[in-house]
């Protein structure tokens, strides 16, 4: 599957460019941040950086993914792109990602309970 959009560090966050952009050419972020692509390699500090809710609400839009948290989950709320860089979810536990799994698959049509293993 080609993706629309990908990954890359930016203040202190991880926002979506679109996938066509090259490095060095400059474009907007799903939150409508102007930026210039770069490389697909990280700088280590940047893996840990926070990703931006706008942008992630955009991209699960964007490829037919459920909001997260869903209803029922205890998460706290992700930061904006504006916020602490040092604060992360932290409702993130086998469970969780089990039902965001279910949820997916659910919400593009399909029927995990008749699945069989």
């Amino acid at each position: 599957m080609v993706r629309s959009y990908k990954w890359q560090p930016h203040d202190k966050g991880r926002h979506a460019i679109p996938q066509e952009l090259a490095v060095n050419e400059a474009g907007h972020t799903l939150c409508g941040m102007e930026v210039t692509a770069g490389t697909d390699k990280w700088p280590d500090e940047a893996r840990y950086w926070p990703t931006c809710t706008e942008c992630d609400l955009a991209w699960r839009a964007s490829e037919g993914i459920l909001p997260w948290p869903r209803k029922g989950h205890a998460s706290e709320t992700p930061p904006s792109r504006h916020g602490d860089a040092s604060s992360t979810s932290r409702g993130d536990n086998p469970t969780d990602v089990l039902a965001l799994v279910i949820d997916t698959l659910t919400a593009q049509g399909a029927h995990p309970e008749t699945a069989r293993r």
